[in-house]
């Protein structure tokens, strides 16, 4: 496991959901934790956490970023005709 803070592991796994476990809160509101998981699947991820229980501490489920423009809430996708 590696030990990140959960806005870097949102830059570093774009589009990905991440499961962190033993986290900790540092000044300023910044969370570290240990990477446990990473998948594209959100209900894979919330699942994981849930069945890990007591056992690793404080869980978090966190979203990778997502760099897709947008506007008024809707995603913008381009096709190449």
């Amino acid at each position: 496991m590696e030990r990140m803070w959960s806005r870097k592991v949102a830059m570093k796994y774009p589009k990905q959901w991440i499961v962190l476990v033993n986290l900790s809160h540092e000044p300023n509101n910044k969370v570290i934790g240990d990477v446990y998981l990473v998948t594209p699947d959100k209900d894979i991820a919330y699942s994981t956490a849930k069945s890990l229980g007591d056992s690793m501490g404080k869980k978090m489920v966190v979203e990778g970023f997502n760099d897709a423009p947008q506007i008024g809430g809707f995603t913008i996708c381009t096709q190449s005709l």
